[in-house]
């Protein structure tokens, strides 16, 4: 029995790994393991980005298909409260419908994560604004924002369509001679 004893007491010792070699191999798979969780956490950013990306690119094509759309109702509005008959019963009835139709349209915009650019009075931005016309004053700061004539619209960080603008302008005065 003493010698089962010894026996079992020799492979014990010969089973446990020498501290001198076991301690790099330990170290390299410890240091695979962690490439090997940075990696799974890098493509887990990629497809979540990518994900996001296609959702906004999806997002962005849908609302330049129904921008025109968006575009006319705003247009009935602004033509329906101008007109001469804007006190009418049944304009205001209309009224009232395309404004619900239009803020309706807002609304799901808004809910998709879209953002309305419908600049007036700020600073002209090229990133956001397209200058559709120059309007020389002294009123205004030169390179303000004046009109609006068609919202654009963004989503993330991608413009989808730019804001139609009309940008303030120092006059230009004749030279005097």
């Amino acid at each position: 029995m003493e010698g089962a004893e010894d026996k079992s007491a020799e492979d014990t010792a010969s089973a446990e790994p020498d501290s001198s070699t076991s301690t790099p191999d330990l170290d390299v798979l410890i240091d695979k393991w962690k490439r090997a969780l940075a990696e799974a956490e890098n493509a887990r950013k990629r497809a979540e980005a990518s994900h996001l990306e296609g959702r906004h690119h999806g997002i962005a094509t849908a609302v330049e298909a129904l921008a025109p759309a968006y575009d006319a109702i705003c247009g009935a509005v602004e033509a329906a409260q101008s007109g001469p008959d804007a006190n009418n019963p049944r304009i205001t009835a209309h009224l009232d419908g395309l404004g619900s139709i239009k803020a309706a349209f807002e609304t799901g915009l808004k809910a998709l994560g879209v953002r309305t650019i419908a600049p007036k009075d700020t600073p002209f931005d090229p990133v956001l604004h397209e200058a559709m016309q120059i309007h020389e004053t002294d009123e205004q700061e030169p390179g303000e924002v004046l009109v609006l004539h068609r919202p654009g619209f963004a989503i993330g960080s991608r413009l989808i369509r730019p804001a139609h603008v009309t940008v303030s302008a120092t006059p230009i005065r004749p030279a005097d001679t």
